[in-house]
């Protein structure tokens, strides 16, 4: 299936439903519920304890339902699936650790490399710059040093470590880049796999991944992965947007614009995997 047939279908899948969109908008709304509220002047303590657990359990059956719905578009069923909140939620599980154990690699090299790059930063400063903090062992004390020290602290550092930071910021984003680019276009085959054969095991079964990465083709993903990116970035600040509206804004980015964008990105990666044998 060509790109444009893959998000042009993916763009119109959430609205041929609209019961099950605003459905799974509901779920949205009730996940943020302390949010919502606030937004009209409410906020209680105990209710937001208490919804840390709900919403923790809410996120695990929307990750499952968008399971449903990736397994639904692999086999070019044009039906928004219907909810089944046990296996929704034991999908939901699956999917997090899938997602959780992809991105674990690439996020511990790019922190490391982060690390790096700090300590290049502060080894390349001499000790005197430190001189007028270095006896404050309090965080009150800290607050109270002058903006004119901190000033002139920040003025005594030598351009090398500066440049320094600036090549290890380039070289941790470009890294991070290129990690999580590789590592997202072979979770996203893993989660189909996941959806299509309900098998947790067949989402690290690299030697089948590779072969549906050489057949669906390398470019193709990573062109796949970055306009997915793109539209749903462009959803969100739309849905942004619609939330900046006093009181009602935040409910209707909820109720629709969360609901389409997860329905949006896993019928689009369904559809991708759909021409695997």
């Amino acid at each position: 299936m060509e790109f444009g047939e893959i998000f042009t279908n993916a763009l119109k899948y959430p609205i041929s439903d609209y019961q099950k969109l605003l459905i799974l908008g509901v779920i949205f709304v009730v996940i943020n519920l302390p949010n919502v509220l606030l937004g009209f002047n409410i906020y209680s303590k105990e209710l937001s304890l208490v919804w840390i657990v709900v919403s923790r359990v809410l996120n695990l059956i929307i990750l499952g339902y968008g399971l449903s719905v990736i397994k639904g578009a692999i086999g070019l069923d044009d039906e928004i699936p219907d909810f089944d909140w046990v296996k929704n939620f034991v999908d939901g599980i699956k999917s997090f650790l899938v997602m959780f154990i992809y991105y674990i690699i690439p996020s511990i090299i790019v922190l490391l490399i982060g690390f790096h790059s700090l300590g290049s930063f502060l080894n390349a400063i001499p000790s005197t710059v430190f001189a007028p903090i270095n006896n404050i062992t309090t965080p009150q004390a800290m607050a109270n040093v002058p903006a004119a020290t901190w000033q002139h602290m920040f003025n005594s550092i030598p351009a090398e470590a500066w440049a320094n930071l600036a090549t290890g910021l380039a070289i941790t984003t470009v890294v991070g880049i290129i990690l999580f680019l590789i590592f997202g276009i072979f979770e996203i085959v893993a989660v189909c796999r996941l959806a299509k054969y309900d098998s947790f095991s067949e989402a690290f079964s690299f030697g089948e991944i590779f072969e549906n990465i050489k057949e669906i083709g390398f470019l193709k993903l990573i062109g796949f992965f970055i306009v997915l990116i793109f539209i749903t970035s462009i959803i969100g600040i739309i849905t942004g947007l619609i939330s900046g509206i006093p009181f009602v804004g935040m409910i209707i980015g909820y109720l629709i614009g969360k609901s389409f964008n997860l329905l949006f990105r896993s019928r689009a990666m369904g559809l991708l995997y759909s021409d695997v044998a």
